[in-house]
Formats: structure tokens, C-alpha cells, sequence
């Protein structure tokens, strides 16, 4: 498998990732506001879990970008690709998309 086409699905693993912790954390503020029963125990572990979250995405991120620049020196235009794809990936790590997908919802009356 080339490297330029492994960066863009390494990056495509990642961007998964950020889609399910984003709709995780929708769910879990969703469920606190409305008060039903959330499956997180303790906010210590919600806490955790968004460090180890962060930590495993840049890492992924990483990875893609590393392997974009392997493949960009062998003088193959994917790799460039890659690269952007993996920067994108690292930039929306630490953008909080389920803010916004909470008050799209309505329920952003309730919070104020």
C-alpha cells in the first residue's frame, strides 16, 4: 500500500474518531440538561476520557502526516493530500463541534 494513500485513510480513522466523541459528548450534555440517566458515572472519568481522547487523535494525526511526508519526498502528489488532510484532522481535534450541535438543538433555551 502506498504511503500517500495510507496518510488519507490513517486520517480518515482519525476524523472517525473525532465523529464519535463528538457525538458522545452530545449525548452525555444532552442527557444532563434534559436530566435523563447518562452512562458516565463521574464527571472525572468524562474528564479523562477527553484527554485520552485528545492525546489518541494527535497521535493519529501525527502519524498521517508523518506518512503524507514520506510519500510527498518519494514524489507522490497524494502525499500532499495527506498532509492537508492530517492538518485539518489536528485543527478540528480541539474544536468542540457538540457545543454547537447543542444549541442547533433547541435546547440551548433551557441552558440560559
Amino acid at each position: 500500500m502506498k504511503k500517500g494513500f495510507l496518510s488519507i485513510l490513517v486520517s480518515v480513522i482519525g476524523f472517525f474518531f473525532v465523529y464519535k466523541y463528538n457525538a458522545l459528548m452530545h449525548e452525555i450534555y444532552h442527557s444532563l440538561i434534559t436530566g435523563k440517566q447518562i452512562r458516565f458515572l463521574f464527571i472525572d472519568d468524562l474528564i479523562s476520557f477527553k484527554r485520552l481522547f485528545k492525546i489518541v487523535v494527535i497521535c493519529i494525526s501525527l502519524l498521517s502526516f508523518y506518512l503524507g511526508i514520506i510519500a510527498f519526498l518519494n514524489k507522490n502528489k497524494i502525499g500532499l493530500i495527506g498532509m492537508f488532510v492530517a492538518i485539518i484532522l489536528f485543527i478540528s481535534t480541539f474544536i468542540p463541534f457538540w457545543k454547537y450541535t447543542i444549541e442547533d438543538s433547541g435546547l440551548d433555551i433551557i441552558i440560559n
